[in-house]
């Protein structure tokens, strides 16, 4: 029992920095010469190649002074067009009717467009917003695109008939 008092107060009463886990201290790196420096090409620019990240890590390993090649930055989503109109339908692929909605407040033209860009079917609403039934059964199989219009704004939908 006083064996086991001992070990707790041990452990209790022994200072942090003995308990704490320490990080194997690293060595400094070798100076570099000044002949090796003035060997590497670092004030010519990079060519653009495979091998240019790796030419750069050795440029900055030898001299710190020489910086990265900078990562071209990933091209940019435009904003969404304000003109934009969303259209919604009903189950993909449709068999024999389509059922189209659209957010037009007012009126709108609603059009069935084949792959071809012609259009198909035409229905004319009042307002945009109640959903419109179009029936698709004697159009053959293939992909059409819905295209709403509801004056400046203008939407587009990919379907597919069975």
């Amino acid at each position: 029992m006083k064996q086991l008092f001992f070990l707790a107060s041990v452990v209790l009463l022994a200072p942090a920095s003995l308990l704490a886990q320490t990080k194997p201290k690293v060595a400094a790196k070798p100076p570099v010469k000044a002949a090796a420096a003035k060997a590497t090409p670092a004030a010519a620019p990079a060519k653009a190649t495979a091998a240019a990240p790796a030419t750069a890590a050795v440029a900055s390993a030898i001299d710190p002074a020489a910086a990265p090649v900078p990562i071209p930055l990933a091209p940019v989503t435009p904003p969404a067009d304000p003109n934009a109109l969303k259209i919604k339908t009903e189950v993909n692929p449709i068999s024999h009717l389509l059922t189209v909605r659209c957010d037009a407040p007012g009126p709108t033209r609603i059009e069935i467009n084949d792959k071809e860009g012609r259009p198909i079917l035409t229905k004319n609403t009042l307002v945009g917003t109640t959903p419109v039934t179009l029936n698709v059964a004697t159009l053959p199989a293939g992909p059409y695109v819905v295209r709403c219009t509801a004056g400046d704004k203008k939407g587009t939908r990919l379907v597919q008939i069975n």
